[in-house]
């Protein structure tokens, strides 16, 4: 069987779940890059990842597109991530089955989300292929509520599967060690100082835990449009002694501070499609506090099992659930151990990848809902259930 990946451009988050698929498809296993490398990328040290063996660089010139499109029509089975739903309107047109990989639809305004909805109608064709059941078009919900909004604009009714990111899962020999190695009181968050990533949340936090009396030591890295609104909130709050603004860091210090952190923050609200770096925090063996409306929140966090959901934006619902469980290296050890558990088991990308044969063979029989599993990558959404 011939599975293509089609995609804007091959990047990081995609790799260890393609090495999955090679496993198991070899060469049948392609992935067609639309576009260049993200030039941004480039110029802060990445390396173009389109020059991988198997991405067919679609953009470079006709040859190459016309070769990616005859691989998109004739393969069993293609998924579509990022990219408009006419590069496999003429494989729709045939039936063949065929999955959107999306996060959420409505992530901002609203003319700009209804903006979105007319260009995906438009490049559906008019055939409305999502809206047909007996249709071999389905989506991969690479977050919790992808299948709520397509399900409002009557699309993938019935034929939504949870789905996400996989990206590469560290082994460890012993988590229990490296859980038992973290600094003490950590509290850590990551990210663009985005307004929608709610960063001087993190800060109001920080001058909560204080005024309450906890010993801890918040570290936020990332840079931004809200750094100066953070820098001036850290001194006007005078929480210098308990806060470090460290900047941006590389990738590769950035997982090395997850693992010496007992306490991720996640603090993103719904224009978080899924999130990464939860999957990233988890892996690292921290006890994650995640807010209820990042896409990959419920799917990766069962609260109070391997880690915590907050309210969306409440920081008095975030701070009682970091305060319940600083300084309890029980608890910490507790949610951490089964965090790790969960990204390099259930939501990992070799059972991403086994899963997804599966699925697509059974989807290849009957296109009515088929339940193969109850959670992880592969289990229906349903209609009506997140």
């Amino acid at each position: 069987m011939k599975l293509v990946f089609v995609s804007n451009y091959f990047n990081h988050h995609q790799k260890a779940l393609a090495e999955e698929f090679i496993k198991i498809y070899g060469d049948s296993y392609k992935f067609i890059a639309c576009t260049p490398f993200n030039e941004k990328r480039l110029a802060i040290g990445y390396r173009d990842m389109n020059q991988a063996p198997f991405v067919l660089r679609a953009y470079e010139n006709d040859n190459a597109m016309n070769e990616a499109r005859e691989l998109i029509n004739e393969a069993e089975c293609v998924i579509v991530a990022g990219m408009p739903v006419k590069v496999v309107a003429e494989r729709l047109s045939h039936n063949k089955i065929t999955f959107m990989q999306s996060e959420r639809f409505f992530k901002g305004p609203l003319w700009r989300d209804a903006v979105r909805f007319a260009k995906y109608y438009r490049y559906d064709g008019g055939r409305s292929s999502a809206r047909n059941p007996e249709a071999k078009f389905f989506l991969l919900c690479a977050g919790a509520f992808a299948r709520w909004d397509y399900n409002m604009c009557g699309l993938f009714r019935d034929k939504a599967y949870r789905w996400g990111y996989f990206p590469e899962v560290k082994r460890y020999d012993d988590v229990g060690a490296l859980i038992s190695r973290k600094e003490k009181n950590s509290i850590l968050w990551v990210g663009r100082f985005l307004d929608w990533k709610h960063p001087d949340l993190a800060l109001t936090l920080a001058k909560n835990l204080r005024a309450a009396g906890a010993k801890f030591r918040l570290k936020i890295i990332g840079s931004g449009e809200m750094h100066d609104v953070l820098a001036d909130m850290i001194d006007r709050e005078k929480l210098t002694d308990c806060v470090e603004l460290t900047g941006a860091l590389p990738a590769e210090h950035v997982r090395g501070e997850m693992e010496k952190a007992q306490i991720y923050l996640f603090t993103s609200d719904r224009c978080e499609g899924w999130g990464v770096v939860l999957n990233e925090a988890m892996n690292s063996g921290c006890a994650v506090v995640a807010g209820e409306k990042i896409g990959s929140a419920s799917y990766l966090v069962k609260d109070g099992v391997n880690g915590l959901i907050f309210r969306d934006r409440d920081a008095d619902d975030l701070t009682r659930k970091v305060s319940g469980i600083l300084g309890s290296e029980g608890e910490i050890s507790r949610l951490g151990r089964s965090a790790y558990e969960s990204v390099s088991g259930l939501w990992s990308a070799g059972t991403a990848a086994k899963r997804f044969v599966m699925l697509s063979d059974a989807l290849k029989e009957d296109s009515s809902p088929v339940t193969l599993w109850d959670d992880g990558p592969g289990s229906f959404c349903g209609c009506h259930t997140v």
